[in-house]
């Protein structure tokens, strides 16, 4: 667990993303019902043309950043915020040329904390930990106390686990993929987060 005392730590904020191959309308219905109801700061998408043009309007009238998945031409060409990376520190620091030092960069970390911290040293804005796995959730637990650069918790496989994360530091936090089962459970899923994120509050 982090070591700091609560209120020093930022708010954790959600990171969403959807399944792959999901209906644009479900989307864009989740993100709308997510958004007003919790703090949302990130929306991770794949290189769909038809996709971004219809849920990146939603997401830039409510703040919320869009990132594509590994594809640095695209999210240029779609003027997404930055990318998301799941294929190697030399792609994420590839990106940072590509789309400029204002785009934001993410870095998907497996393996070993070695190589988490090779990747920390990069000027990567964010790296991200699955949740999914006992590793992952041992390599966010471990980063939060020792490293500036903010993490983010990716596929927790349950609410509860989105809890664990959240009380371990994470700075944000990506929501089951049961909250995309309705714009209901989306809400509730997003204030839920969103309040137990609120470390000003402690």
């Amino acid at each position: 667990m982090n070591t700091q005392p609560a209120e020093d730590l930022p708010n954790c904020r959600l990171f969403l993303m959807p399944p792959s191959d999901m209906d644009a309308d479900i989307i864009a219905a989740g993100l709308t019902a997510a958004a007003g109801a919790g703090d949302v700061a990130c929306l991770v998408l794949p290189a769909d043309k038809a996709l971004t043009d219809k849920v990146m309007p939603i997401a830039q009238q409510a703040d919320i950043a869009v990132l594509i998945t590994d594809d640095s031409r695209f999210a240029a060409y779609e003027k997404a915020d930055g990318i998301h990376v799941t294929t190697g520190v030399e792609d994420a620091v590839a990106a940072h040329k590509t789309l400029g030092r204002n785009a934001s960069v993410g870095l998907v970390a497996s393996g070993s904390r070695h190589a988490a911290m090779e990747a920390g040293e990069t000027d990567i804005d964010y790296i991200a930990f699955d949740l999914a796995s006992p590793a992952g959730v041992d390599l966010l637990t471990w980063w939060v106390p020792l490293f500036e650069v903010p993490c983010v918790g990716l596929a927790a496989p349950d609410e509860a686990a989105c809890l664990d994360a959240i009380a371990a530091g994470a700075d944000f936090v990506m929501p089951p993929s049961a909250m995309w089962s309705s714009a209901d459970e989306a809400a509730r899923l997003a204030g839920k987060l969103t309040a137990a994120g609120n470390r000003s509050a402690a």
